[in-house]
């Protein structure tokens, strides 16, 4: 069998194809087209398809990750929206919502408030109310549809989001403006917070459905799009797509949902470190992406990944099952630059693709790290992408003297090895906010860097957070693709609850997971999928009575689960997260959600090639290493052998990466060709 997994970044996409009968594996990359991602992405399939020799017909799947519906907020080119929600409530967007998030704003002498998703004049009423149990208040009134309709029609609106007072407890008002707009408005792409957040948290569940909205038109399109031009190449395996949660989806689901797929490329590689912690026996580690534009940062703990319910973008609570992921403005074209204090700084600005780091040759001027990694030898020259992308060395010292060493007054050197230093300990920060403030300890998990520029970093963060375990998975530069390639397929599905344990009974209980059941197979029948081989898996979302944010418990045995096994996982992991619990106090269950797996099996091709004991470089080169230039021994990757240790300092190079060691570690391959580094006792 056949599989593709496509990867879209910030400044190239990343394709992978396998074919599990035959054990081998084909990869490459290609520059990604911001005006048209989906341009980038079928010409990398094509790319792959004649690099292999496979037929088009041969490809059984294809998963795709892409940052469009995250671009599209970010970028701020969202559809015209319209918001419809119950009568005296329309500025709910405005109103918000201080969480300990905003915390950074809360002492801004000079803070503004951001402009709210939907302007006022684009916030309707509908005459309806309903309780916070479900009772009709006051009958929806059905005589203003029409009135509605022309207002939106006269507005020219893209989109429809529909969030009613506690309609996550009863939807049937909101399914009947739904029904009337989508008879009245074919057009119009109309969403329902019902479908998709039936939750409670007023502003969250209309700030969500609002981003559905936004996004909904041009991921459509985008995705109907690519499935069809996919068809016109001849194939007609299943085409899924990566969600946030780090499984992939069908496209009627995608299409319908698109605000799942906010955190859709730094996923994958996630899913394919999870993948990979489980063949080689790691419990605990810590992922670092670096891509062109970012590096994004994620923990595997226990052998999964760490899940949050909502995740922020652009000051916007999103609502959505996502793998907890920290992201920072630090990724290869990062650009460098000096403030208006005179100091530097890297990021957030990126060169992306076009025109790309000065030593692309493509126009860029400004400094980012590929340049400083490049000027201090980290990086070939002539091997960059197998040579497929010569990089101009005298381009990237220029774009650093230029704006950097001249303003501070040092040499060329002197100034990229400041820019590398900063971006290391910025990367190295952007770990500690995700373990040390959540009650783990970084020194208790191996780093598995991935990205073409993770590798290149490794060492320096390591030290700095005094890890002891780095693992260099295969093909790191693609490590994002071909989580595609692996991913499981994921629906999550969740059931407001909010009511006291102690108040809950074992039958009320097991008929709420029943319902939860009962939603799962409508989902996996809509997808033509069964149950035959899937994993349920069941949490709770708790907190003490009265508090405002969640704690999710899992439940690890849906027959035997009890309301004290809910209380006491939730003790564990209060004290965690907060270093302290409430013995006594009463806690409250908020949500049940329900996560459905179908796994992917597939024969991975194992990659540690070579024979014999001779670890011979092939050559040295000069890199700056703790302020000195050292003449360092390079490996070719593909040539080394399971078994095979490096005393550093050494060079490991292969095509979508290289790593750069010193001499306080150790390589070592194990027979997966995973490399192993170990500090040196």
């Amino acid at each position: 069998m056949k599989r593709i997994g496509i990867d879209v970044g910030g400044t190239f996409t990343d394709v992978v194809l396998i074919d599990d009968g035959l054990g081998r594996m084909w990869f490459t990359k290609v520059a990604t087209t911001p005006q048209d991602p989906a341009r980038g992405a079928l010409d990398g399939i094509r790319k792959i398809i004649s690099q292999s020799g496979a037929d088009y017909a041969e490809i059984a799947r294809i998963g795709h990750g892409t940052t469009i519906a995250t671009n599209l907020i970010v970028e701020g080119k969202g559809a015209r929206t319209a918001l419809l929600t119950t009568k005296g409530f329309r500025d709910i967007l405005e109103i918000r919502r201080v969480s300990r998030h905003d915390r950074a704003d809360l002492y801004d002498l000079f803070f503004k408030n951001p402009a709210p998703l939907v302007p006022r004049r684009l916030r309707l009423e509908v005459d309806e109310r309903v309780a916070f149990d479900g009772e009709v208040l006051r009958p929806l009134d059905t005589a203003q549809f029409q009135e509605l309709s022309a207002v939106l029609k006269n507005a020219k609106i893209e989109a429809v989001a529909i969030c009613l007072l506690h309609a996550h407890v009863n939807p049937a008002h909101e399914k009947a403006v739904v029904s009337f707009l989508q008879a009245e408005l074919p057009d119009v792409f109309v969403t329902s917070s019902c479908d998709v957040n039936p939750e409670m948290y007023e502003y969250e569940r209309t700030s969500t459905t609002v981003i559905n909205g936004m996004i909904g038109p041009k991921c459509k399109r985008y995705i109907s799009t690519f499935e069809q031009e996919v068809r016109r190449l001849g194939i007609d395996g299943e085409v899924l797509f990566m969600q946030s949660n780090g499984g992939l989806a069908g496209a009627p689901l995608v299409m319908d949902r698109p605000v799942t797929l906010l955190e859709s490329g730094p996923a994958g590689g996630v899913t394919a470190a999870v993948k990979l912690c489980k063949r080689i026996g790691i419990e605990n580690a810590i992922t670092g992406d670096m891509g062109g534009t970012t590096f994004d940062v994620s923990m595997i703990h226990a052998g999964r990944p760490q899940l949050r319910t909502s995740t922020v973008l652009q000051t916007v609570t999103v609502r959505t099952p996502t793998i907890d992921i920290e992201s920072i403005g630090a990724g290869g074209g990062s650009i460098a630059r000096i403030d208006e204090a005179g100091g530097l700084r890297i990021g957030p600005d990126s060169a992306g693709a076009v025109p790309g780091p000065a030593c692309y040759g493509r126009g860029g001027t400004d400094p980012t790290i590929t340049d400083c990694n490049l000027i201090l030898g980290y990086i070939d020259p002539d091997g960059f992408m197998d040579g497929e992308l010569a990089l101009d060395i005298e381009a990237a010292r220029k774009a650093v003297d230029v704006h950097l060493a001249r303003p501070l007054g040092v040499s060329i050197e002197a100034a990229a090895r400041i820019v590398r230093s900063i971006g290391s300990s910025l990367m190295a920060q952007a770990i500690r906010l995700l373990t040390v403030e959540r009650g783990f300890d970084p020194r208790d998990f191996a780093y598995i860097p991935f990205g073409g520029g993770g590798p290149v970093h490794a060492i320096e963060i390591a030290d700095e957070l005094d890890i002891d375990h780095v693992i260099v998975p295969n093909l790191p530069g693609l490590l994002s693709a071909f989580g595609m390639l692996i991913a499981d397929q994921t629906y999550d599905l969740q059931q407001p609850v909010l009511v006291n344990l102690d108040e809950l009974t074992s039958a009320r209980l097991q008929a709420l997971m029943a319902d939860l059941k009962q939603k799962a197979d409508e989902v996996l029948a809509a997808g033509g999928e069964g149950w035959n081989g899937a994993i349920a898996r069941y949490s709770a979302d708790c907190r003490y009575a009265g508090q405002a944010e969640t704690l999710s418990v899992d439940i690890d045995s849906a027959a035997d689960v009890t309301m004290d096994s809910i209380a006491e996982g939730f003790a564990v992991e209060h004290q965690r997260h907060w270093n302290f619990t409430r013995k006594g106090a009463p806690v409250t269950l908020v949500n049940l959600r329900l996560q459905v797996t179908l796994p992917t099996v597939l024969n991975i091709p194992a990659q540690a090639s070579g024979a014999g004991d001779d670890v011979t470089p092939f050559r040295h080169r000069a890199v700056v290493i703790g302020g000195e230039q050292q003449q360092v021994a390079c490996y070719r990757r593909e040539a080394l052998r399971a078994g095979a240790a490096i005393v550093g300092p050494g060079i490991i190079e292969e095509r979508s990466s290289s790593l750069v060691f010193t001499k306080d570690w150790t390589a070592d391959l194990d027979g997966e060709g995973n490399i192993h580094l170990k500090r040196n006792s």
